[in-house]
């Protein structure tokens, strides 16, 4: 299984907006990849790391909170990469994730949208 999600300096999962990483992690290899956060240079973050983390290979995405909004959702289901949710500041070495709802959907669009309005 090939995992792909976003990490600040220190190794923690961070918001895909946010996050100075992006990594892939294979379960049996631990991280296997690791580049700048693509996000960081696009004006469309979340959906700029759900569309690399398809590119990448990965068949699981494990998003922090607030990470995955409609967009960056459509993109990882048309390609059928498993979503699952952790909260921001996680530790690689002990994920608690939960899988995607339709909530969480809601609450990271409007999150989205509110960082764009105030031009983060």
């Amino acid at each position: 299984m090939i995992i792909c999600t976003t990490v600040n300096d220190d190794y923690r999962v961070e918001v895909f907006s946010r996050a100075t990483k992006l990594i892939l992690m294979d379960t049996n290899k631990g991280i296997i990849h690791v580049e700048d956060n693509p996000a960081l240079f696009s004006s469309n973050k979340r959906p700029t790391v759900a569309k690399r983390c398809v590119e990448l290979g990965a068949n699981v995405v494990i998003a922090a909170h607030g990470s995955v909004c409609y967009p960056s959702y459509r993109i990882l289901r048309q390609h059928n990469v498993r979503i699952y949710v952790t909260e921001p500041g996680s530790d690689l070495s002990n994920f608690n994730v939960v899988p995607i709802n339709q909530w969480e959907i809601l609450y990271s669009s409007i999150i989205a949208v509110l960082e764009r309005l105030s031009g983060h």
